[in-house]
């Protein structure tokens, strides 16, 4: 295996970063490069890792093959890789364990004693069958607090260009970096790596896949790691002269909605007046004191935002403003 176009963790590693979330195209090398990291820590240093993964389904047809690309290209020539009842097997010795972020909840009083790293894999999902947890990122942390306690470890997160809008991104307030393919967040605990692999883009567009799929919006997803289920549309900043409307609260944040009144543009952004006394929730979880609860049949405020996303009227000031927003109004554009 040529390894000098392929994906490697050196740079992210020089961060020294707790949680490393990491973007790429589809075989880049993401999980093959985080394998080989965790078995050279255990050959090294004794170290063992946890291999995550949201539900038990995905550990069936992942596990049994974990080793597989490593073993077929001879990584580790000296070593005896093997997989059995989800643990993983170096020379013998225990070295790591397949876990189910679902059923987190019942590993807190089991020790990870000697577990140094954590890899998730395929952290974001598209649509299908799967879905996000519920409370998935608490879930989530409840995995590194018991597998770490005090200790210091890496968590690996990893991801193809699916969506921005995740719960992980939503949850820490992330961004993808900004001219630059690394970004930092929370004192660096956090860092987030948006894969620019030019050498590989070129080498997969030249392969007959790669020409298969060029110009279509796979193929930009496949090749240049743009986020398959975003687009640029109806995202634009608003006016300076926009005049404040009311705020919209979805998931338990705030969003301003603000009137273009020279142009007839409606915008979302996280900008609002948190004096403003006028504040709508559309469902339970978002209603407290502090609220409105409405029903959206009723509210000529809330229609008028819908009517004005049917004439194309409605803007928003992100990409992730704009995928929360439209996930909750589709649910009301017959109305």
């Amino acid at each position: 295996m040529n390894n000098s176009f392929y994906y490697t963790l050196q740079r992210v590693l020089s961060f020294n970063a707790l949680i490393n979330i990491i973007i790429g195209e589809r075989g880049v090398g993401k999980s093959y490069t985080s394998k080989k990291h965790v078995i050279n820590r255990f050959i090294k240093k004794g170290e063992e890792f946890v291999y995550l993964r949201r539900y038990k389904t995905e550990l069936k047809s992942s596990v049994p093959k974990f080793f597989d690309d490593i073993v077929a290209n001879k990584e580790f020539p000296n070593s005896d890789l093997k997989v059995k009842n989800n643990m993983f097997y170096i020379d013998g010795k225990i070295a790591g364990y397949a876990l189910p972020l679902s059923t987190a909840n019942i590993l807190k009083s089991t020790s990870f004693a000697k577990v140094k790293t954590i890899i998730f894999d395929e952290f974001i999902i598209d649509k299908g069958c799967y879905h996000y947890l519920q409370n998935e990122v608490e879930q989530f942390l409840d995995i590194i607090e018991t597998v770490g306690r005090l200790r210091d470890i890496k968590v690996f997160m990893l991801g193809n260009a699916i969506s921005i809008t995740n719960p992980y991104f939503t949850y820490f307030n992330l961004t993808l970096p900004y001219n630059s393919d690394i970004a930092l967040f929370k004192d660096g605990s956090i860092l987030v790596n948006y894969i620019k692999n030019e050498n590989y883009r070129e080498i997969k567009k030249a392969s007959r896949f790669g020409k298969l799929i060029e110009g279509t919006e796979y193929g930009k997803y496949a090749i240049d790691n743009e986020f398959l289920r975003d687009s640029k549309s109806f995202i634009r900043k608003k006016e300076k002269w926009s005049k404040f409307y009311f705020i919209l609260i979805l998931n338990g944040k705030y969003y301003g909605v603000w009137n273009d009144y020279k142009n007839g543009f409606m915008f979302i952004s996280e900008d609002y007046d948190p004096n403003c006394p006028v504040r709508y929730a559309l469902n339970t979880k978002d209603h407290s004191e502090a609220s409105v609860l409405i029903r959206v049949r009723n509210s000529p405020l809330i229609k008028s935002v819908i009517d004005h996303y049917r004439l194309a009227r409605l803007c928003f000031e992100s990409q992730r403003i704009k995928n929360i927003v439209l996930e909750e109004l589709t649910r009301y554009l017959t109305f």
